[in-house]
Formats: C-alpha cells, structure tokens, sequence
C-alpha cells in the first residue's frame, strides 16, 4: 500500500505494505513517516505544520468506514466510525518493533520533506498522497482498519512532540462523548 508517486500518475505502483512507523524527531521538530514494502523502505518528512492540518482534516472529514450505511443519520454514521476505530486501534499490532533492514530506499535514504498531501478516497481505501516540491513522492492506501492505525499513531506522536494535548479519557479509555441536545 505504499508506493512511489511522481506528478505522472502512470509512474504509480500498487504494492502492499509490510509496516509503517511514525516518529517524532526532536531535532528536526519534525515527524518522519517511515513505509516498508519488502526489501523497500520509503521516507517522508512531516513539518508541524502539515501535520497539524491532517490531524485537523482527519477530525472533520466523514472518510468512508468498512461498515458505510447510508440509510444512516451523519451522528449514527458518526457513531459507527467512532466504535469502528476504537476496535480497530484495540485489535492493532503497536508492539512488534519496526523492522530496520531494507536494502533499497526509492526516495532516499534521507526521505522526502513532504511539501503538499492530497488525500482521496476510492471506495473504503483513503489514499494520502505525500508531495515534495519536486520529484517522485509516496501513496499511503489504508483501508478503514489501517486508516483508523494511522490517525492513532499521527496523534500519539504529536502528543510525544507537544503539538496537541492528550484527549481526556473515561474509565474505560473513551474519548469523552459530546453532549447531543434535540
């Protein structure tokens, strides 16, 4: 699911992705975005201040869930999505350390300094396509399960980096619920 992108869409690749990792680096004050596809390891460099806009965008965008329902109300899609995320964030594998021994870097060892994100969905795929100012760039496509994994790790590691507050949690580790009044 990573795969290299250039401004030529014909250059794009489907591959499927073994790991992705996020990191905070303090000396950069930046997130390092790291994707592995077998022996390929793919990096992107995200400043604060995009990622401050995704995590804003991926607050309030309805992205599809892998249970759409049409026929439901936005707050009971809403719902839905919100149940579908802690179950996913539960049932995800944050444990098993990031595999460090690709042999072939497509977009440099270094990375790329990520200058625009496009996001687009195709059916319950979300595609986050990473752009630096010039060359080839990288797509993230994350179904809903993988989706909800990223939104999870982007948020912990800008806590990690003081760029947002913790969300406060109830007993049971839910996020508090807005109140809804008629």
């Amino acid at each position: 699911m990573t795969e290299p992108y250039a401004q030529n869409p014909a250059l794009q690749s489907d591959a499927t992705q073994n790991q992705i990792n996020l990191n905070y680096d303090a000396a950069e004050d930046r997130i390092l975005i790291r994707a592995t596809e077998g022996e390929k390891e793919y990096r992107a460099w995200w400043t604060r201040r995009l990622a401050l806009r995704i995590h804003k965008l991926f607050g309030e965008h309805d992205f599809p869930t892998e249970n759409s329902a049409s026929h439901l109300q936005p707050e009971q899609q809403q719902s839905l999505g919100d149940m579908e995320k802690h179950g996913a964030v539960q049932q995800a594998d944050f444990t098993t350390p990031f595999k460090d021994d690709a042999s072939h870097y497509p977009l440099g060892e270094e990375g790329i300094l990520v200058q625009r994100v496009d996001i687009t969905t195709e059916g319950k795929i979300v595609k986050i396509i990473m752009l630096p100012a010039g060359g080839e760039g990288m797509t993230l496509s994350l179904p809903p399960g993988q989706r909800y994994s990223f939104e999870h790790m982007l948020q912990q590691v800008m806590i990690a980096a003081e760029w947002i507050a913790a969300t406060p949690l109830d007993t049971v580790g839910n996020p508090p619920q807005p109140l809804l009044a008629h």
